[in-house]
């Protein structure tokens, strides 16, 4: 069976910046693979678009480059706040300690929820980037197909749920 709409591919792959030698951002082995949804826009368009047609036992290679991935990175994404003002409506016993290099739940007051990540924090501020953490980078994808199936109907309503 090849990849196409409504299938699920198992896949081993690694995902690199920069190219073939760069650092390593996720992978999955064969021993511990990845199983994606495909055709129902929960992929990049262009990573989708490169694994359309592959069938079990084919590999993958391509390169997404920061416009064709999570766009460039926004330097106005990169916002300071006042740690109390952070805190104010989080309930004094689901109170996190914000530390450096962690990602955070954030929720606007018309209830978007968002991932954002602590920056810094010092003298009573933080400083959170609101950039997805692929943002301005090229990315590598290195892999084989490892299984295709057809996806149930509960896999493709519970996948499109999230």
């Amino acid at each position: 069976m090849k990849i196409g709409k409504d299938t699920i591919a198992i896949l081993e792959y690694t995902l690199r910046y920069d190219g073939p030698e760069g650092q390593i951002v996720e992978k999955y082995t064969e021993d511990d693979p990845t199983e994606i949804l495909v055709g129902r826009g929960l992929l990049l368009d262009v990573l989708e678009k490169n694994l359309l047609g592959l069938e079990p036992g084919d590999g993958f290679d391509f390169l997404i480059d920061e416009e064709q991935g999570y766009g460039p990175y926004d330097e106005e994404k990169v916002v300071q706040f006042p740690e109390a003002d952070l805190m104010a409506e989080v309930p004094e016993n689901e109170r996190i300690d914000l530390k450096t290099g962690e990602f955070i739940p954030i929720q606007d007051m018309e209830g978007h929820h968002y991932e954002a990540l602590v920056v810094d924090k010092r003298d009573g501020m933080v400083t959170l980037d609101f950039n997805e953490p692929l943002a301005g980078e090229t990315l590598h994808f290195r892999g084989r197909v490892l299984e295709v199936r057809q996806a149930s109907e509960e896999e493709i309503r519970q996948a499109v749920e999230e």
